[in-house]
């Protein structure tokens, strides 16, 4: 009687321990992890196939269970060490989710993994070990009698296997934010796209350039591009001629319409195709951002006039009108005349703070706090 009881307690301790693993599992898949699985999957496919990570969620879901339950058959990991029984599915879905740049620019080494692997079975059948010599002992030990002692070193193990999850797989956030955004820009939600990693004040060049992008073909890039960190001058608007992100260089090169030759910075390769008569004006605000970004501010004053002599002052993009208004107060020979005084205004204010505080750390702060997503601020105070 005594064994049967054990055995349907064991029955529900195992379903539960698989229901609180494929929980995480799945999440961990279709919401953690899963833009850099879907780039993976946009490498390996070269896009024939549309990535669904539900699917995917489900079937390496699937696997890692029947891996976990097939090595218990022999591990036979039992009562309060039952979720031990899922440490190696724990490390391949690690291993399965540690993707990183390394897929498009080499360097990636199966070396740490082989070990980490040789480690964590070698734990894994260690413990299988020791705890059947000390049930062989102590086999009065009733699994009814210590129902809390069950689920709490359950859940104790769980956490730690959880950790060890996301400690081993990919933690590079910006490749996370450059493979989510992409895959935001692949459906067409430029918007969503640029929520990105918002708040964020750090940018690798890859994730600035998919920015720059969605900027562009959300016609947003003189409303917007210095609401987010510009840390990498004009070369922040384009990728590299040679993939280094999930973002595939050719399809920027295609929506501007050409390609940079040998050795030409972004800023001679926008200089030479922004005033070809077919050039879109996307393109031909991103060579006026890309003046702003190198702070050429005389040479954007005079291409703004070539290039915008048709359109007031008024109703140009907010940066450059923020970049006009700066220009003024540079060039006592220029006259910006603007229906409202407000951005005006807001520049004095810039001033007032600047004037108020003479530490350069304390300015800095505070000129940030209210301006830090103008062009004022990048050009005064960012890199």
């Amino acid at each position: 009687m005594i064994g049967r009881r054990n055995r349907r307690s064991q029955g529900v301790v195992a379903y539960i321990c698989a229901t609180l693993f494929a929980i995480f599992s799945f999440l961990f898949i279709v919401a953690y992890q899963s833009p850099l699985l879907e780039a993976f999957y946009d490498k390996v496919a070269t896009g024939k196939l549309d990535y669904n990570r539900y699917v995917a969620g489900l079937f390496m879901t699937g696997i890692l269970l029947l891996v976990a339950m097939g090595l218990n058959r022999f591990a036979r990991f039992r009562r309060e060490w039952t979720a031990l029984a899922y440490l190696p599915s724990t490390l391949l879905l690690a291993f399965f989710t540690d993707i990183d740049r390394s897929m498009y620019v080499g360097g990636w080494s199966c070396w740490g993994w082989i070990g980490i692997f040789i480690l964590g079975f070698a734990i894994y059948f260690a413990l299988a070990y020791v705890l059947k010599r000390l049930r062989s002992i102590n086999t009065s030990n009733s699994i009814a009698h210590n129902p809390l002692r069950i689920i709490w070193r359950n859940l104790i193990i769980f956490v730690i296997l959880f950790l060890i999850a996301g400690t081993l797989s990919n933690g590079d956030e910006n490749f996370k934010r450059e493979a989510l955004a992409v895959s935001y820009c692949k459906s067409g939600d430029y918007g969503k796209a640029l929520e990105v990693g918002y708040k964020s004040l750090d940018a690798s060049q890859e994730l600035t350039a998919i920015r720059s992008y969605a900027l562009a073909m959300n016609s947003d890039m003189g409303e917007r591009l210095f609401e987010y960190p510009q840390l990498y001058a004009s070369e922040g608007l384009l990728p590299r001629l040679v993939q280094t992100s999930p973002l595939v260089p050719d399809t920027v090169f295609a929506f501007i319409g050409d390609r940079p030759v040998a050795n030409e910075t972004a800023a001679e390769f926008l200089d030479r195709i922004a005033h070809k008569d077919s050039v879109s004006p996307a393109v031909r605000e991103m060579y006026l951002s890309s003046l702003l970004l190198n702070r050429n501010l005389y040479i954007f004053e005079k291409e703004i006039r070539c290039l915008y002599d048709s359109i007031p002052a008024d109703e140009l993009p907010k940066h450059f009108r923020e970049a006009l208004v700066l220009y003024s107060s540079l060039d006592s020979c220029y006259t910006l005349e603007l229906r409202s005084d407000t951005l005006f205004q807001q520049f004095d204010s810039l001033k007032a703070i600047e004037a108020k505080y003479a530490d350069p750390i304390v300015r800095n702060n505070y000129v940030r706090k209210d301006f830090g997503r103008t062009y004022w601020w990048y050009f005064l105070y960012g890199k």
